[in-house]
């Protein structure tokens, strides 16, 4: 893989996510999609926040929601949204914090480990290419392997590690519900 290739594919992926955003961000404007984004507020007749008449706002993108998105709070979803959208946001939570963990791991200890290791192979074979900073550039039977085999099991533990928060939390706003819906099943168990 090269330089390039590579910048060439992030480049394309952002430019693809400002399109998707400013769609979600126009179209969630629309008095169309009121029932897809708005469906429990219609349920309790609350009052929507969409543009009455046609106006050029309707159409232009905003970036407003996602300040908005970062200072909600976990109960305020759970009440607004209810338990499905706190579960998809907590899991978005999950995933920046695995990935924020596995990008440091990889780019501080794996990276300069692989860069630094010269097992068989010369600069000059790696001068165009990333090869440098994977795991193809050490030798077989390498006791830098080890170095991936310790990070490969913190990575495992730590994700083992998030899911059972996870589950934990999840479990805690779930029984909340179930005990104050009065559901029979829980106030037979109480």
């Amino acid at each position: 893989m090269n330089a390039a290739s590579l910048l060439a594919s992030a480049g394309m992926n952002i430019g693809l996510a400002l399109v998707v955003l400013s769609l979600f961000s126009v179209l969630k404007k629309q008095p169309c999609s009121a029932p897809v984004y708005f469906a429990r507020r219609i349920a309790r007749r609350e009052a929507l926040p969409l543009y009455p008449a046609f106006s050029l706002a309707r159409l232009r993108p905003t970036a407003s929601w996602i300040s908005r998105a970062f200072r909600i709070t976990e109960d305020e979803v759970l009440r607004i949204q209810g338990l499905d959208a706190l579960v998809v946001l907590r899991l978005f939570k999950f995933g920046t914090k695995f990935f924020t963990v596995c990008s440091i791991i990889g780019l501080l200890i794996l990276v300069p480990v692989n860069f630094t290791c010269q097992d068989g192979h010369s600069r000059s074979e790696f001068s165009y290419s990333m090869d440098a900073f994977t795991i193809s550039n050490i030798g077989k039977g390498s006791n830098r392997l080890w170095i991936h085999f310790a990070c490969l099991c913190f990575i495992s533990f730590y994700i083992l590690y998030l899911l059972y928060m996870e589950y934990k939390v999840i479990l805690f706003f779930d029984f909340n519900i179930l005990v104050t819906t009065g559901s029979g099943l829980i106030n037979s168990l109480c």
